[in-house]
């Protein structure tokens, strides 16, 4: 077949690499073709001439016009509107030509949301929906594209729909919104700064940003509590009473009275528990376990999952499953993962004697199965992209193995009128965890013990303890996991919604692991949460999703969702205008544009006393904590502030007014 065709059938693929494993999948030699400096491929199967060509993810976006609001956009070649998408044309105008030769469309991208849009939108553009197919498939193998090419269904409208409704109802949020910060602020300072919002991109900012403060404005307060030592058979404990003081000398009252007293096992309990092995990775499991195992972020793992998904190694990647159908050959892919992890697959066949039943998880998606292994051979892969690989064959094979046992026991002791517990665990049979070892699970030797053995107390302590805060600081995982169960977002965008934040300078990562908003983002969080709250509420963006979720099934349709979009937009951005000008204000203060009277302790607007709403609420917070600290402890402030100083539980905006009294006196 020429490389310069005509009357054939065009498949569109996604990506480059796709396209080589789909002619690769059809024909023993398909013929290499360049135009426009992008390869395509040529071939005859089963008597049609065929041509798979490569887009390179989206080639159209909308576009409107500057004015403010705007509720009316077109869709535009993606190179004319975005410069960095300037890469784009070449695939733009190879897709043109082939499509006004081709008499045949198959829709052959991704099979998501995003895919459909993608390739309905070239086949909309330069050929003929009426004459178009979708291909779907979960692997780029050769089995699974040939079944796919032969089992080929009309255009996934629905799928579509969903797709373009989304991308107009994040276009019309962002763009206004974000042009309502940007105008605040030009019309005060007369400076134009590049600013954004967005639909999903701005709950999460400002639910970093509450979390950051709340955690940076505790302060730990004392608790005592009491240990007791002893030995059983040469083993020493040291355990602590379930019984807690918030005085130091009732605390101490208490101790006094155990001194002398004897230790009795008052009841002992033993128990054989299954320790079930897990189901097969979604993306956002991946995600969780590539991140604390691997110091992936979310966005890295789904672009390393991706490489690997068009090498054909793994399972399509952007899916909320935990599930594996019969109809994939699990024993085909053991065979094949044979010679990559020899040692993994005979340790398996030990514990299966070759029988493989899949744990299957919860979650299910409809498009798609939890992520596995194709069984294919890796070739040159990256360290990083080996490791996730490797990780992803770990869970799969975990998940297709045998449980694992534990036995429990739990030895409750009686002291005084006290009671307390020593819980032990001892692996009875590793299971799943010897192909899996990133789960921590305590193997320990169980103590030979019955009701009413005695022990002596060898020392009673009394410690100081200080209260920890009810929140964390945040990773990137930790937000991911958030995102998730508040139902914001996809699988496909929430990693990257994570990373814009970071892209747009609103937050930073301290010390590579927590994240942080800056002073930037703080603002930007306020403005939005005081003067579009229900906006950026987290319940109205879920039931937005759950409204775009819907297209898919039917339920709904593209115009009632944006023109729901609208309505709302218009109601915020008509009662924004009334406070532009302070919008402007605060914008133009953080990015010190405007000269303001700053903070006494950091560089935000000072709001009373000298100090910015958070180190004055945090003043105020520090001042109720002293009192509680010198009723509880005793001790002299100056002992109490070095402990808060040193304390890791003492929040940031704390320990900086500390530090700032500490100057002043």
């Amino acid at each position: 077949m020429s490389c310069n065709p005509y009357n054939f059938l065009l498949i569109i693929a996604e990506k480059s690499k796709a396209a080589k494993k789909i002619a690769e999948a059809l024909s023993p030699k398909p013929r290499l073709c360049r135009a426009y400096s992008v390869n395509f491929w040529v071939f005859t199967y089963q008597s049609k001439n065929i041509v798979v060509a490569p887009a390179a993810g989206h080639l159209f976006n909308l576009y409107g016009n500057s004015s403010f609001p705007v509720f009316k956009a077109d869709w535009r070649p993606l190179w004319e509107i975005d410069k960095s998408a300037r890469y784009t044309k070449k695939y733009y105008d190879l897709l043109k030509f082939l499509s006004s030769r081709a008499i045949e469309y198959i829709n052959a991208c991704d099979y998501d949301i995003e895919g459909s849009v993608i390739g309905y939108m070239i086949i909309k553009f330069f050929g003929d929906l009426k004459k178009a197919k979708r291909m779907k498939f979960s692997a780029l193998t050769k089995e699974d594209i040939q079944k796919a090419f032969h089992s080929l269904q009309p255009l996934d409208y629905n799928m579509i729909n969903a797709g373009i409704a989304r991308h107009k109802v994040d276009w019309l949020w962002g763009i206004n919104v974000s042009r309502a910060l940007m105008r605040a602020l030009k019309d005060v300072t007369n400076k134009r700064v590049i600013l954004s919002a967005g639909r999903v991109q701005s709950p999460t900012l400002i639910y970093v940003v509450n979390n950051y403060i709340a955690r940076q404005q505790f302060v730990p307060l004392p608790y005592y509590v009491i240990y007791v030592t002893f030995t059983i058979k040469g083993r020493k404990f040291k355990v602590k009473l379930d019984k807690q003081f918030d005085s130091k000398q009732k605390a101490l009252e208490f101790a006094k009275l155990l001194k002398g007293e004897k230790i009795k096992v008052k009841e002992v309990r033993e128990e054989d528990n299954i320790v079930p092995r897990p189901p097969p990775f979604n993306l956002g499991d991946l995600q969780a376990e590539a991140g604390r195992l691997l110091g992936f972020s979310p966005y890295i793992t789904e672009r390393i999952a991706e490489q690997l998904y068009l090498d054909g190694l793994i399972s399509y990647p952007r899916t909320n499953s935990q599930k594996i159908p019969p109809t994939v050959d699990i024993r085909n892919i053991v065979n094949g993962l044979n010679g990559v992890f020899p040692k993994l697959i005979t340790l398996l066949n030990n514990l299966t004697k070759g029988k493989y039943v899949v744990r299957q998880g919860e979650k299910e998606d409809p498009a798609h199965p939890a992520i596995y292994p194709t069984g294919e051979k890796p070739d040159r892969l990256s360290k990083r992209e080996f490791s996730l690989y490797e990780l992803i064959t770990r869970r799969f094979l975990a998940s297709i193995s045998e449980d694992a046992k534990v036995r429990s026991q739990r030895i409750i002791f009686s002291l005084s009128k006290e009671s307390f517990q020593i819980n032990l665990q001892h692996i009875i049979f590793k299971g799943w965890l010897l192909l899996y070892p990133y789960k921590e699970i305590r193997d320990e030797e169980l103590l030979n013990v019955k009701e009413g053995d005695e022990f002596e107390v060898e020392q009673v302590s009394v410690l100081m303890k200080l209260s920890s805060p009810p929140i964390s600081n945040l990773t990137k995982i930790d937000i991911l996991k958030w995102m998730e169960s508040s139902g914001l977002g996809t699988e496909a965008t929430r990693g990257r919604i994570i990373e814009t934040l970071f892209d747009r300078k609103y937050l930073i990562l301290k010390n590579k692991r927590y994240v942080e908003p800056t002073n930037l983002g703080i603002i930007i969080s306020k403005i939005l949460n005081d003067y579009f709250s229900d906006l950026t509420s987290v319940k109205m963006t879920s039931e937005m999703e759950s409204k775009l979720n819907s297209i898919i099934s039917g339920k709904t349709t593209v115009e009632e969702v944006v023109n729901e979009t609208i309505s709302v937009l218009r109601k915020y951005l008509d009662k924004y205008n009334e406070v532009k000008d302070l919008v402007g204000r605060k914008l133009g203060n953080v990015l010190g544009l405007l000269k303001y009277e700053k903070c006494k302790i950091c560089e935000l607007e000072a709001y009373q006393d000298g100090l910015c709403k958070y180190h004055y609420d945090a003043n105020k917070k520090l001042g109720d904590a002293l009192k509680i600290w010198r009723e509880r402890s005793g001790l002299k402030e100056e002992e109490v502030i070095k402990k808060l100083l040193i304390s890791k539980s003492t929040g940031k905006f704390i320990k900086d007014v500390l530090k700032y009294k500490s100057k002043m006196m």
